[in-house]
């Protein structure tokens, strides 16, 4: 139960709460192009340290690229259609949110914290632009975001929690997190942040206003 009173800080996970994302798509797009199943359930450990390697920056883009070419079971794909497929999940955002989150902040801090990396994220900030002619998008509706991909940790490890908490001088009591996947809830939990656990699929402004009494 969300005890709304003492909240002073609100802080969203990005894909799947704020951004409309389909992980499907980049399963399906990586497996054809690469001739081998890109189902995370069926991942070798070299592959998903690869893929941690560079969620939490560990490896840039132009190595990450390499990498999935060697991973290739027939004719070494080209880095173009590799960034196409891995950012087939990007969907977009919807313009509603902007809004959402400007009033948030009315009474709020407002935070972002994604696991994510460096070419998911330059197609958002270009779909931004091109779309919403939106250039500022961190600084305009958060007071802080926090991606993975730039500080060197990942949800839902116990460390990205601590890390935001200092940084941002957060009180765990008074700090919502709301998030679409149940492990990094459960990694907020234990640190002793209020969550929220959201089903992509439900309208999040009617959470905020009518389940959460946020606004």
């Amino acid at each position: 139960m969300v005890n709304k009173e003492i909240i002073k800080n609100i802080v969203f996970d990005f894909g799947g709460v704020l951004l409309d994302i389909d992980y499907q798509k980049t399963y399906d797009a990586m497996s054809t192009l690469m001739s081998r199943s890109f189902d995370p359930k069926l991942l070798s450990h070299n592959v998903k340290s690869i893929l941690n390697k560079y969620e939490t920056g560990y490896i840039n883009t132009e190595i990450f690229i390499e990498k999935m070419q060697q991973l290739s079971q027939k004719k070494v794909p080209k880095a173009e259609t590799i960034i196409d497929a891995w950012n087939a999940l990007l969907i977009g955002f919807e313009p509603s949110k902007f809004d959402l989150l400007l009033n948030l902040r009315k009474n709020y801090k407002v935070f972002l914290l994604s696991n994510t990396n460096e070419l998911h994220l330059n197609w958002v900030y270009e779909y931004l632009a091109e779309k919403y002619n939106i250039r500022d998008f961190d600084s305009r509706y958060f007071d802080k975001s926090y991606y993975s991909h730039q500080i060197g940790m990942r949800k839902p490890d116990g460390e990205i929690f601590r890390f935001v908490s200092i940084d941002a001088a957060l009180g765990p009591d008074d700090t919502l997190f709301i998030d679409d996947i149940k492990e990094n809830i459960l990694g907020a939990t234990a640190s002793g942040w209020q969550t929220y656990h959201h089903n992509p699929n439900d309208d999040l402004e009617h959470i905020i206003k009518n389940k959460l009494c946020l606004l």
